[in-house]
């Protein structure tokens, strides 16, 4: 099982694309072709890098709780 942790586009101010696992693996959706021409590869990093991405402390800890929770109730 992959844990492909995001938070949802719906929810970042002002982001110009989807946050789906898809985005996470650089295959990113503009939600406007003129969103994808303003653009930059620099700035798409950064956005999926600070808004996007959980830190890696929240990584951890879920997946912490899903292992546990797996071991514990299968």
């Amino acid at each position: 099982m992959y844990i492909i942790p995001r938070q949802f586009d719906m929810l970042i101010e002002n982001v110009q694309f989807f946050t789906s696992f898809e985005s996470l693996c650089g295959f990113v959706k503009f939600k406007t072709e003129q969103a994808y021409q303003d653009s930059t590869w620099a700035e798409v990093s950064e956005a999926l890098r600070t808004q996007v991405s959980m830190p890696q402390s929240d990584f951890d800890n879920l997946k912490n709780a899903l292992v546990d929770k797996f071991l514990s109730e299968y």
